[in-house]
């Protein structure tokens, strides 16, 4: 039993540990139309609670605030997995997607006009990581 132990500590200081917050995404096209139709996000939180704020526009925004989709995911395990389903109004559109440390309430929040409290109720704070692009078509995919 001691064995096991002593190999599993032993493969822990091999495996470099993650510790600095990171962000991946990633677009799965259908390969009919060749359309994004999910956006997959990875990556790697502090161990305290984070924030993953998720943004998806149409083509042509004007007001990013008000003609995009907005949400938070909160992250309580280190590991981000999360898949964001592309409805076809956000075709040629983009997104956004950031880590953040933590959401202030409305009742806590001391801007003087915080849009985002305003509207949701809270605001994100404190940006870890960003990721952010298009969700056009591929060429080369039948219609």
């Amino acid at each position: 039993m001691r064995i096991f132990l002593i190999l599993g500590l032993f493969l822990q200081l091999l495996i470099p540990q993650q510790t600095e917050p990171s962000l991946s995404t990633s677009i799965i096209v259908d390969a009919r139309t060749g359309w994004p139709v999910k956006l997959l996000v990875t990556g790697y939180a502090p161990p305290d609670v984070a924030w993953l704020g998720i943004s998806l526009y149409p083509y042509n925004t004007r007001d990013p605030e008000e003609d995009g989709t907005h949400r938070t995911i909160r992250i309580t395990d280190h590991k981000i997995s999360t898949e964001i389903p592309i409805e076809e109004n956000f075709f040629n559109g983009s997104f956004e997607v950031a880590l953040w440390e933590k959401q202030v309430n409305k009742v806590d929040c001391t801007l003087d006009y915080c849009y985002w409290c305003k509207r949701f109720g809270s605001h994100l704070e404190g940006m870890l990581a960003y990721s952010s692009g298009l969700l056009t078509r591929l060429n080369g995919y039948s219609k």
